[in-house]
């Protein structure tokens, strides 16, 4: 029985820091995003809302970024395009797909505006950022 809840405990305790690492993560790329986006018109009501706004749009966005990212690898492997289309296909995917949730996020939550320059310019920001992870070597 101590087993148990001691093999329970430490699982609670592996997953709450796991979970913490994550929301740390999420909240230092939200702070940035924020305040490249404040430049551009974003207004939020509190440090909070950017972080439930970039960490909504991170999981409402994540199937379609995975569709993104393999498109072009599919069409590289496939030899339609080439390594630098790719990259460019990547590129126009991954802005397209991070401003469009961005934006409907930012529809629903009252806590945020967002202007559409605001969202393209950290939306084309944070692809750039994640093209390192586009591997040509398929």
């Amino acid at each position: 029985m101590k087993d148990k809840m001691k093999k329970a405990f430490t699982a609670a305790i592996a997953y709450g820091l796991l979970a913490g690492i994550i929301v740390a993560i999420v909240a230092i790329i939200a702070y940035f995003g924020g305040a490249i986006m404040k430049v551009f018109g974003f207004e939020y009501e509190s440090p909070g809302s950017i972080v439930l706004f970039f960490l909504i749009a991170g999981i409402a966005g994540f199937p379609a970024e995975i569709i993104a990212r393999a498109f072009p690898k599919a069409l590289l492997s496939l030899e339609k395009i080439t390594a630098r289309g790719a990259k460019i296909l990547f590129l126009v995917l991954d802005t397209a797909v991070t401003a469009v949730t961005m934006a409907i996020v930012d529809y629903f939550m009252d806590s945020v505006s967002a202007s559409d320059i605001s969202i393209l310019v950290i939306s084309l920001i944070l692809a750039i950022l994640s093209r390192e992870n586009f591997d040509e070597r398929v």
